[in-house]
């Protein structure tokens, strides 16, 4: 399942606190959006981006698929230390992302 970027519009802003990507972009962010697993995404349909459980559930799963971390290790990474100190990004791995379904 994936949304049109009407529908995406239409759900609001979709902002990930502390994960370091620029949130502020919804290309980026509807891109991956669209590329979550059908249950999350379920979840933002239902609920809003701005439900907690959606965006705990989406920050856990990037931590684990994008930075093979989990979250605690991700907070006490080097990752996070230059995200919150130097505000230092990082790009999404599409392909890794995608891969996830195989």
């Amino acid at each position: 399942m994936k949304l049109t970027r009407t529908q995406f519009d239409e759900i609001g802003k979709f902002y990930l606190d502390d994960f370091p990507i620029n949130d502020s972009d919804q290309n980026l962010m509807f891109e991956l959006f669209n590329n979550l697993p059908t249950h999350e995404k379920m979840l933002a349909i239902e609920w809003g981006f701005n439900d907690t459980v959606f965006r705990d559930n989406v920050f856990e799963f990037l931590c684990k698929n994008q930075l093979d971390m989990t979250c605690e290790e991700y907070y006490e990474s080097e990752i996070a230390k230059d995200y919150f100190n130097c505000g230092y990004l990082i790009e999404i791995d599409f392909i890794k992302l995608k891969n996830e379904y195989k």
